[in-house]
């Protein structure tokens, strides 16, 4: 089972629609009906498009083996993750406003189905990028005007709301700015991986210097103002990747030294750790503070919750977990809860990154999807790609890691174009990966 991007002109202007509404809608996450993005029921109504196609075209195409082995690694993990969530439904499950979809099991096969749409159309993309440089060019300028376009956004919010008490959304009462997002903390996530894109299609040539310049100064602005404790960590590990892919010896050694410094000296600007002990000594003190705010969703919901819960989660079940998707209907299990006051709300969700996931699946599924995760930053590491196209395919397992939900999509649209740039046709490493692949 093979894939390329398919010859046929149908496909080829299906590739350039699809890759402009993955592009943009991928972070508008406020764009939804009910708990469903617009952009994943666009994905789910366009596959039988994509299936006649194909069908149309006698099925003939070829998976380009590198990306079926990333393809064959999420098959493992998808069915690994069915079989764990048969195991959890041994657990107590309390569930509120239950829906058709907030369900044990079936929760876990709604994940499933928005993961295969992520990877089956993240391989497409791939593929066609892969035969297609316009495409791939073509797709990362919309991923960098739209960030544009979200960071204006956010600018003008600021003084709108203040002068006109006007709130457009992308500025909170929280003194956050927040694009098209619905917070500041994953907006800044979102904005990392503009930059590493950014300054990737500045060196291929495909922006201008001043685009670029005022591009990167927009974001870094938007960063800033986002005051996204994650996003800075994210953007710290990147350039540290970046540098210890790029350098080497005293060179390497002096240049991370001072990036170090300069984060240090932003961290203190931005008061990061006085931030990080709130969330801190809130988790020690959150069995009595829960009882007595109990209708506030900031004791009883979110990371301050699930810097208690997910722990004694994963105490109580380390190896299989409790089930992916599952954390709102067990969280309020007495046996997690220990007396502290409780939610019942089925949105509710950690957000503490890794830890969410080692929960959900235990520790052996959840490094395995840490590696499935790292492959494509793996793959393009084999056939000497260059650092800043490896740092795009990196994005996706550090932001994971540090918070971003894996349903998220634009992690996904960046690691489609990391992948078509790097194993483009014509490129002679590339050639040798289809040999070794």
């Amino acid at each position: 089972m093979q894939q390329h991007a398919p010859s046929s002109d149908f496909l080829r202007r299906h590739a350039y629609v699809v890759m402009f509404f993955v592009c943009t809608l991928s972070v508008t996450t406020l764009l939804k009906i009910g708990e469903i993005q617009y952009l994943e029921l666009i994905l789910a109504f366009d596959l039988p498009v994509l299936v006649w196609a194909f069908a149309r075209n006698g099925f003939q195409f070829k998976l380009f083996r590198p990306f079926y082995s990333i393809s064959r690694s999420y098959m493992i993990f998808l069915a690994m993750a069915f079989a764990l969530a048969f195991v959890a439904l041994r657990q107590d499950f309390t569930v509120a406003n239950e829906t058709m979809l907030k369900r044990p099991l079936l929760v876990t096969i709604s994940r499933m189905a928005e993961l295969v749409l992520d990877v089956l159309y993240m391989l497409y993309l791939a593929s066609c990028c892969r035969e297609d440089q316009r495409l791939c060019r073509f797709g990362a300028k919309v991923y960098f005007w739209t960030a544009v376009v979200g960071g204006l956004y956010s600018i003008l919010g600021l003084p709108l709301s203040y002068a006109l008490q006007l709130d457009l959304g992308a500025y909170g009462d929280s003194h956050r700015m927040r694009g098209f997002d619905n917070e500041g903390g994953p907006y800044g996530t979102y904005l990392v991986s503009v930059l590493v894109v950014t300054y990737a299609i500045y060196r291929r040539g495909w922006l201008s210097r001043r685009q670029y310049l005022c591009g990167m100064t927009l974001f870094f602005l938007c960063l800033l103002g986002s005051q996204s404790k994650a996003g800075f960590f994210v953007l710290a590990l990147m350039v540290l990747l970046y540098l210890v892919l790029n350098l080497r010896g005293w060179k390497r050694v002096s240049l991370i030294a001072t990036m170090v410094a300069l984060f240090v000296t932003a961290a203190v600007f931005l008061d990061l750790p006085s931030q990080i002990e709130v969330y801190r000594e809130a988790s020690a003190k959150y069995q009595q503070v829960s009882n007595l705010k109990s209708d506030d969703p900031n004791f009883v919901m979110g990371r301050v919750a699930g810097a208690v819960l997910a722990p004694r989660m994963i105490a109580a079940h380390p190896l299989a977990g409790i089930g992916w998707g599952n954390y709102p209907l067990v969280r309020d299990d007495p046996e997690y809860r220990q007396g502290s006051s409780f939610s019942l709300m089925s949105m509710d969700a950690p957000g503490l990154g890794l830890i969410d996931y080692i929960a959900d699946l235990g520790f052996p599924l959840a490094i395995y999807l840490v590696w499935v995760l790292t492959k494509p930053a793996y793959l393009l590491r084999r056939i000497g790609t260059e650092p800043r196209v490896i740092a795009m395919a990196a994005v996706h397992p550090v932001a994971m890691m540090l918070g971003t939900h894996l349903n998220l999509i634009y992690p996904w649209a960046v690691v489609a174009l990391a992948l078509g740039m790097g194993f483009k046709m014509g490129n002679e490493r590339t050639s040798l990966a289809l040999i070794e692949g």
